[in-house]
Formats: C-alpha cells, sequence, structure tokens
C-alpha cells in the first residue's frame, strides 16, 4: 500500500503544477519578447544600467515555484533581484552571458513589462550606432538616449536614425520572474 500512496502523491503534484501552468499569467507559453537590470534609475525613472543577476529565484524573501524552462541561453530576471519588473512600465537591463546581437555585438538585454501580464525583451544595442536603449514607461517604448531613435513594444523602429528594429527575444514570466532565452 506504501508504493500506492507514494503514486498518489506524486500524480496530486503533477496535477497542482500544471494547474499552475494554466492559471499563473505568463506561464507554460511564451509571451512577445523582452529584458531587464537592477543598475539604478534613468532620468525617467526606469532602472535600466546592465546589472549582475546572480541571485536565484524567490519572491518576498522566500522560495519560490518557477516553471519556466532555464538553461545556459536563458537569463533570468528574479522579481527578488529586479522587483521593478512586477509592476506595470517597470524595466531592466543585464549582461546575458554568451549572447551577441546581431546589429552591435553586444550583450545586454532589456526587459520590460508594457501592459499588465506581458513581458517583453530585446537586444539592448540600438542598430544605429550601439548604444544601449531604455524603456520609457511614459511613452510605452524603447529610446536611444544618443541620437534619438525610438523603437515600439514590438521592436520595430518607430523613429530615425536607426536602419532597424531591436532583436526580439523569447520570453516566459512565471511567479519568480521572468525569463529571456536568447540564440
Amino acid at each position: 500500500m506504501g508504493d500506492c500512496d507514494e503514486c498518489r502523491r506524486g500524480l496530486l503534484r503533477a496535477g497542482i503544477a500544471g494547474a499552475a501552468v494554466l492559471l499563473v499569467p505568463g506561464c507554460g507559453a511564451q509571451n512577445e519578447s523582452g529584458s531587464g537590470d537592477g543598475g539604478g534609475p534613468d532620468e525617467a525613472g526606469n532602472d535600466d544600467a546592465p546589472g549582475d543577476d546572480g541571485g536565484e529565484g524567490g519572491s518576498e524573501g522566500g522560495a519560490c515555484g518557477a516553471t519556466c524552462a532555464t538553461g545556459t541561453k536563458t537569463l533570468a530576471f528574479t522579481f527578488a533581484k529586479y522587483p521593478q519588473l512586477k509592476n506595470v512600465g517597470g524595466s531592466a537591463l543585464n549582461n546575458a552571458p554568451g549572447y551577441s546581437d546581431p546589429s552591435c555585438g553586444l550583450d545586454i538585454i532589456v526587459v520590460a513589462q508594457p501592459t499588465a501580464g506581458k513581458y517583453v525583451a530585446f537586444s539592448a544595442g540600438c542598430p544605429h550606432a550601439c548604444c544601449t536603449v531604455a524603456y520609457n514607461k511614459g511613452r510605452t517604448e524603447f529610446l536611444c538616449p544618443c541620437h534619438g531613435s525610438t523603437f515600439n513594444t514590438s521592436g520595430q523602429v518607430t523613429g530615425g536614425p536607426a536602419p532597424n528594429g531591436l532583436q526580439k527575444l523569447s520570453v516566459c514570466a512565471d511567479e519568480c520572474g521572468v525569463y529571456v532565452s536568447y540564440p
């Protein structure tokens, strides 16, 4: 009978995990692209300087139940380290080891939450002169501080001189944070 009890417990755990994937926004499916940081606020009040995301998951100081895939080509923006990402308009930048964007060769990724529950992530290198873009929550767009290029939340150029858009990256979000997969 002990073996059956253990089987039931395993089945119950699997069922609860499956239900969480369906109930928690952003889990189990990939959202639009996006990325993040913890370096400090810019003039617009956005936290956008690249930082080191060495911390493991956790929300409010405790363990959390991460459901998004992780790996060597995934950058984790945990809510414990990047609490600004919990809020609409929050954004962050971070360096992604082994990543090199196609326009500039930079390893910086930017993540933002432009609307409730929707996260986007992009290469942070502006294709014009390789300056690091930041998310402007007031205008719901990404802005290059060097020459004024702007990009919408799909990464498309909305104002030059950038010749093309930002590289879009895959995103998954769960109760622990936002996870960005890169090539």
